[in-house]
């Protein structure tokens, strides 16, 4: 999220603040709809949800970490944290599909960031919502395939896409619609087509197989002050895994107790450690953004009530996502409890 954006939100919390009864202990309540309470008795939404697949991630976050290899708790590259909680420099998300969590800083706040990374089927790499690059995240990316498209996914996460386009020159820079105007000094590949939805059979020069990887425009909302698009976010789905990557549509920040996903009934596993504590900052943007963000977006940002139906039905009812990789907070894994978790999450009213 950008600055100005944050600014936005914080000045809104701020507002909410002033006509809540709020104590310095932000407790987060576990949730109580029926069907999910049902669900997470036999299923844990942090981890994969058989052992083949468990044992997959688990190996391939041992190639790239020596502590992980020799079964230590925590990775080398940083101390490990609710925003990083494995404390590697990448952290498998699928067979195919890697997150590099990152701290993200406003205010001495951590609001958190993850890029994803995806191994695509002809062995390029695909980056989505970039975090700064360093030699470490270099060498482990070059271990994995070359970095082929850098995606620029909305008005917001596009901090470190101008570092990446010059660290990786040859790389394909795509960008949401209408960012290239934003952003002429960067040599843009092209921008995702306005209103793209899914499977359209859309073909794009420079582009990754959009069958492989179908992009989703959510051209549904606009800032209520100026009647122009406030993220004008594009969403991916990568149909070999059965994966959703998201940046600001959804987050999934952690209760207070430090349990990845506890709030959906969930554990921790080996690739998605409990952490001993939230910091009380990260809370209040948590508060923040569940309470007063979400309902304002969905009560003044959303402006076209057919196209928010339409791509709420291809996100929850044509796409079979397994996998839910949000920029901000925990994976969330298994068929039903997604669904259920977007649906909750974009249901109006």
């Amino acid at each position: 999220m950008s600055i100005n954006m944050m600014k936005q939100i914080f000045w809104l919390l701020s507002t909410a603040l002033l006509v809540t009864s709020f104590s310095p202990e932000i407790k987060c309540p576990k949730a109580s709809h029926p069907l999910l309470n049902k669900l997470w008795v036999s299923k844990n939404p942090s981890s994969p949800t058989d052992d083949a697949s468990r044992l997959t991630l688990l190996e391939n976050a041992k190639q790239f970490d020596e502590k992980i290899a020799k079964g230590d708790r925590t990775g080398t590259y940083a101390p490990a944290g609710w925003s990083n909680r494995l404390g590697t420099v990448l952290t498998p998300a699928t067979a195919d599909i890697y997150t590099a969590d990152r701290q993200f800083i406003w205010n001495n706040i951590d609001v958190g960031g993850k890029m994803a990374v995806v191994k695509l089927g002809n062995g390029d790499l695909w980056v989505h919502s970039a975090v700064e690059i360093d030699d470490a995240l270099k060498e482990t990316l070059s271990k994995l395939g070359p970095v082929r498209y850098v995606m620029a996914p909305n008005y917001e996460h596009l901090k470190y896409a101008a570092k990446w386009h010059s660290e990786y020159p040859d790389a394909y820079m795509w960008a949401c619609p209408g960012l290239m105007e934003r952003l002429p000094d960067i040599k843009w590949a092209g921008e995702i087509p306005s209103g793209i939805r899914g499977e359209d059979g859309v073909f794009l020069e420079n582009c990754w197989d959009l069958e492989e990887l179908q992009a989703l425009h959510l051209d549904v909302e606009a800032n209520p002050f100026t009647g122009k698009p406030f993220f004008n976010e594009v969403i991916f789905y990568h149909k070999p895994s059965k994966a959703l990557i998201v940046t600001d549509v959804f987050w999934n920040y952690p209760n207070s107790d430090g349990v990845p996903n506890s709030h959906l009934g969930g554990e921790e596993w080996e690739l998605a450690p409990s952490v001993e504590s939230i910091p009380f900052g990260s809370k209040l943007w948590k508060f923040g953004m569940d309470k007063v963000y979400l309902p304002f977006y969905k009560k003044f940002m959303i402006n076209d009530e057919r196209k928010y139906s339409e791509v709420s039905k291809i996100i929850l009812d044509e796409w079979e996502i397994e996998t839910l990789i949000p920029a901000h907070g925990d994976v969330v894994r298994g068929k039903e409890i997604v669904r259920e978790v977007l649906k909750s999450h974009l249901r109006r009213g």
